[in-house]
C-alpha cells in the first residue's frame, strides 16, 4: 500500500467535511487532498486516489465509491475519470423510492449518510480496518435507532437496517436500540419546559485529559465573588424571562469545572441563588465531582438546597492512576464521600470512570469495576478515553502509554457485564472526536434513576438556557425543525466584564422562540 498522498474527487454531492472526518479516520489527514474535476493537480508518483459519486434517478439514487492504489501523473487521473482503468475496490449501493417509504426510510432518503457508507466500505477493505460504528462520526448515533423505534421497527430490524446503512457493528446497533428504548422513559415533559445549566469554572487543579472550561481556584479566588455577582444577574434575567413566558424547568444541572471546588460560604451562597431563582424543577444534580473538594458541609448544603441527584467521579480506583491524571485524592477518600453521601439520604448518586486512562490495563480497569460494585451507585457513566485539543495530554501524549484498541473494547464490554449486575441499562450515549478506538460516552442507570438532562442534551428536545463562562444556550424551535446557540465568553475575567453583553445575546436568541 502506497503512503503518498491521497486524493478524492466527490460528485454530486456537497460532502467533503464529513468524508474528511471518516477519511482521517483510516489515513493521515495532512497527506489527504480533496480535488475537483475541473481543477485537477499533478499528483506525485505513489499517490493513491477515491472517488464518490451520488446520482439521482427515476425517485432514488446510487451512491458508489472507488479506491485507485496508484495514481502516478496525470494520465491516471483522466484514464480514473475516462473510467478506463479498474479500481482496487469499489462499493456501490442503490436507494429505491420504495425503500425511502419503508419504516426506516427517514434514513435512507439521507444521501450523506448512504454516500458515507459505501466511502466507508473501499476505506475498509483498502485499509483492513472495521470500525464498530461503521461510516458513523457524528456526536448522537441514538437518534437514528430512535427513528427506527418510531416508526415501529424492533430491536432486530433496526439492527438490519442500521448495519446496511451505516456498518455499523451488530453489536453497537443493538446497543443504540437499547438507549433509544430507555431514553424514552425520561421524555415524558413537553415544549412547556425548558433545562438549564449552571457553569462553575473553577477546579482544584486541572486533570490531565480535561478540556472543559475550568480554571484552578487557588489563582483565581479574588474572582469567584464577582463571578458569583455576575452570574446571579445572568440567572436573575433566565428566571424572569422563564416566569414571563409560562415555562417550567424540566431539569437543572450545576456543573464545571468542579462546583464543589468554592469554599463553602461561596458554594452556599451558590447553592442559594440557585433556590431563589431556579426553586421549582423536577431534577436537580450537582456535580461534586471530585472527592478532595467535598466534604460532610457541602453535602449537607447540597441536600438541603433540594438537590435529587449527585455526581461523584472517581475516574478510577488505583491509587498510582489518580496521581498521574492529576487528581488529589485516593480511592479511599472516593468511598469515603459516598457513603457520607448515602448516609445523608441521597438516592441518586452518578460515578463517572474512564476506560482506556493513560497506563492502565483491563486488570487495573477491572479493579476500578469491582470497587465500584462494592458501592452500588445508582448511576455509572462509562467514558471512553479522548485525547481533545485543549488537554494537557494533547500536548503531551508521547509521554504516555495508551491501551491499545482491543483492550478498550474489553473494557466497556466488562463495564457493561458490571452495570448489567448492578441492575443497571443504558439509556444515554454520545460519542467525540480523538476518542480511543473510534468507541463511545455511555450513561448506565438503575431504571428510573437516570438523568434528565443528559437525555434532553442527546435528543435535543428542548431547549436549555445555560448560565456562566463557556456555556452555551440552545434554543429548539420545533415549527422549523432547527437549533440555535449562543455561548458565552469562556474567560473568567471577561465574563464578569461582558456580563450585560452575555444577557444581551440571551434575550435576543429566546426572543426566536415566542
Amino acid at each position: 500500500m502506497p503512503d503518498g498522498r491521497l486524493y478524492v474527487l466527490i460528485r454530486g454531492m456537497d460532502m467533503a467535511y464529513d468524508a474528511m472526518v471518516l477519511l482521517g479516520l483510516f489515513y493521515d489527514r495532512n497527506k489527504i487532498i480533496m480535488i475537483e474535476e475541473g481543477d485537477l493537480p499533478t499528483p506525485e508518483p505513489g499517490s493513491m486516489m477515491i472517488t464518490l459519486d451520488k446520482k439521482e434517478y427515476d425517485g432514488g439514487f446510487s451512491a458508489e465509491a472507488a479506491f485507485y492504489d496508484t495514481v502516478n501523473g496525470q494520465e491516471d487521473f483522466m484514464a480514473i475519470l475516462n473510467g478506463c482503468r479498474k479500481p482496487a475496490f469499489s462499493s456501490s449501493m442503490k436507494i429505491t423510492e420504495a425503500d425511502m417509504n419503508r419504516p426506516g426510510g427517514y434514513l435512507m432518503r439521507n444521501r450523506k449518510i448512504i454516500c458515507g457508507t459505501v466511502l466507508y466500505h473501499i476505506l475498509q477493505r483498502a485499509f483492513q480496518k472495521e470500525l464498530p460504528y461503521g461510516s458513523l462520526t457524528g456526536v448522537r448515533p441514538v437518534k437514528m435507532a430512535a427513528i427506527c423505534l418510531a416508526d415501529g421497527m424492533d430491536e432486530d430490524q433496526t439492527a438490519d437496517l442500521l448495519q446496511r446503512i451505516t456498518g455499523i457493528s451488530r453489536e453497537k446497533a443493538r446497543l443504540l436500540y437499547e438507549v433509544a428504548c430507555q431514553e424514552r422513559s425520561y421524555m415524558d415533559s413537553d415544549d412547556t419546559e425548558v433545562n438549564i445549566y449552571i457553569g462553575i469554572p473553577f477546579c482544584a487543579s486541572r486533570c490531565l485529559y480535561c478540556s472543559f472550561t475550568s480554571y484552578p481556584i487557588e489563582r483565581l479566588s479574588s474572582l469567584v465573588d464577582p463571578y458569583l455577582d455576575a452570574l446571579s444577574k445572568e440567572m436573575e434575567f433566565g428566571s424572569q424571562w422563564i416566569k414571563d413566558n409560562n415555562l417550567r424547568i424540566n431539569s437543572l444541572y450545576i456543573g464545571g469545572g468542579t462546583p464543589t471546588a468554592l469554599p463553602d460560604n461561596q458554594f452556599a451562597r451558590l447553592l442559594s441563588m440557585v433556590q431563589k431563582y431556579f426553586s421549582q424543577t423536577r431534577e436537580f444534580t450537582v456535580e461534586a465531582g471530585r472527592p478532595d473538594t467535598i466534604n460532610r458541609e457541602k453535602l449537607r448544603m447540597i441536600k438541603e438546597s433540594g438537590a435529587t441527584r449527585i455526581s461523584i467521579n472517581p475516574q478510577s480506583m488505583n491509587c498510582e492512576t489518580l496521581k498521574l491524571i492529576g487528581r488529589n485524592h485516593t480511592p479511599e477518600d472516593i468511598a469515603e464521600k459516598f457513603f457520607i453521601a448515602r448516609k445523608l439520604g441521597f438516592d441518586n448518586i452518578n460515578m463517572d470512570i474512564i476506560a482506556g486512562l493513560p497506563g492502565e490495563n483491563l486488570d487495573m480497569f477491572l479493579r476500578t469495576l469491582s470497587r465500584i460494585e462494592e458501592m452500588k451507585p445508582d448511576n455509572l457513566t462509562v467514558h471512553t478515553m479522548a485525547i481533545k485539543r485543549a488537554s494537557i495530554l494533547h500536548q503531551t501524549t508521547d509521554e504516555y502509554v495508551s491501551a491499545s484498541d482491543d483492550v478498550v473494547e474489553q473494557m466497556l464490554m466488562k463495564a457493561r457485564e458490571s452495570t448489567k449486575r448492578m441492575g443497571m441499562k443504558p439509556y444515554y450515549l454520545y460519542r467525540q472526536k480523538n476518542m480511543l478506538a473510534n468507541l463511545e460516552n455511555t450513561g448506565y442507570a438503575v431504571p428510573g434513576k437516570g438523568c434528565r438532562y443528559n437525555v434532553e442534551t442527546m435528543v435535543e428536545r428542548q431547549s436549555i438556557l445555560a448560565f456562566g463562562a463557556g456555556s452555551i444556550t440552545k434554543i429548539v424551535i420545533p415549527s422549523e425543525n432547527r437549533i440555535e446557540r449562543t455561548d458565552n465568553v469562556k474567560d473568567v475575567a471577561l465574563y464578569i466584564d461582558r456580563v450585560d453583553e452575555m444577557i444581551v445575546r440571551k434575550r435576543k436568541l429566546l426572543s426566536k422562540m415566542k
